[in-house]
């Protein structure tokens, strides 16, 4: 073959600066680990959890006491997926391109639409991965927030505020039909009420209220199940209980990534672990920290929320990506290269000599998990 990937590293690296971008706000806004380590899909990351701590009165006396005894956890965070992109070309096919002096440029487009394709599989399923771990929701299902005031960040906030989460990198994740509301507040294209006319001028959404706003294409709908007249038992729960059993009550389904409330409290719950038939008495989990009001001794009404669109405010640590090239064996008919977007998303880049033609491929492999749920909240749309 005329060209090798030592050949064509220029190009390739050209193409990995210009890349064509829909908006790529959730991975930007997430604790995320790139670098050039082959995994294997079924590979672990373990995240170190620290245990909740217990307050204890405090006696003086003559020697101190040993410290309470405490045992440390991890959430293992899967590689799930290696995905990748190929295209082929014909010896003949190549000259021809060669002679219209294309050769290039074609390979440069190939690889830009590759990259684009990689991140958006890597941002959705990111997206996945936040709806099912989020604590709680806010907001009106089917209804884009902002339409006519920021009350959907303050009120996000609280939620994280409440929840302990720390406050000093937050970010709020929305689509473009959020993101055409907040540009469309007077309190953002108004330069007197702004501050200045910055985000008129550039169009980029200013820090509010402790959020870095930032959008993603990748967000998208979530079905709710079809459970009705579902309740819980009347066994009572505690505040923080996020294990709930169901009475045999109702028909439909529970499904983890459901947004749920119990009559009494207004608190709008996100579903871990779901039930397949209300109607058997099983159980369900909520994410934590868990109930925020506690249940009486009684049968509590569950509501669905409806389907909805889920953006996110989170704080940064609420979520890990793992995202690496995979590893490939040796093999003399395989060229290797290692490229990263500007994005810092580093793929594999492979030139594979077959009879007569040869292949180029870009993979890349990815995990997702919620690791502190407190720390991220759904904003429905």
């Amino acid at each position: 073959m005329a060209n090798t990937l030592t050949a064509l590293a220029p190009v390739a690296y050209s193409a990995a600066k210009e890349v064509a971008s829909e908006p790529f706000g959730l991975i930007d806004a997430i604790d995320t680990s790139f670098d050039d380590k082959g995994v294997a899909v079924g590979d672990t990351v373990k995240v170190p959890v620290a245990p909740t701590r217990a307050a204890t009165d405090f006696t003086p006396a003559a020697t101190t006491s040993a410290g309470t005894d405490a045992t440390a956890t991890a959430t293992d965070v899967l590689i799930t997926a290696s995905k990748k992109t190929s295209w082929n070309i014909t010896g003949e096919q190549e000259r021809s391109l060669q002679n219209a002096e294309a050769d290039n440029t074609w390979f440069g487009q190939m690889l830009k639409q590759g990259m684009r394709v990689l991140r958006n599989s890597a941002e959705a399923a990111a997206w996945t991965a936040a709806i099912a771990g989020a604590s709680r929701a806010y907001g009106t299902a089917a209804t884009t927030p902002f339409a006519s005031d920021l009350s959907a960040m303050t009120n996000a906030r609280k939620i994280l505020q409440d929840n302990g989460a720390p406050l000093a990198d937050l970010s709020l994740v929305v689509d473009t039909n959020a993101g055409l509301n907040l540009r469309n507040l007077g309190i953002i294209q108004q330069a007197y009420q702004a501050g200045s006319d910055q985000e008129r001028r550039t169009g980029n959404l200013a820090r509010q209220f402790g959020f870095d706003i930032k959008e993603s294409a990748q967000i998208s709908t979530h079905t709710a199940g079809t459970a009705s007249g579902a309740t819980t038992d009347n066994a009572g729960y505690a505040v923080g209980t996020t294990t709930l059993t169901l009475a045999s009550a109702g028909t439909g389904t529970i499904l983890a990534g459901d947004v749920i409330t119990f009559a009494g409290d207004p608190n709008k719950y996100v579903v871990t672990s779901g039930d397949a038939d209300v109607s058997n008495g099983g159980t369900i989990t909520i994410a934590a920290p868990g109930l925020r009001v506690a249940m009486s001794a009684a049968t509590k009404a569950i509501t669905m929320i409806a389907t909805w669109t889920g953006n996110l405010a989170l704080e940064r640590s609420a979520l890990v990506g793992i995202m690496r090239p995979p590893l490939m064996p040796a093999n003399p008919t395989i060229s290797q290269m290692l490229v990263s977007d500007d994005k810092g998303m580093t793929y594999l880049l492979l030139d594979i000599a077959q009879y007569g033609m040869r292949s180029v491929e870009l993979h890349l492999a990815y995990g997702f998990k919620t690791v502190n749920p407190e720390f991220s909240a759904i904003v429905l749309g």
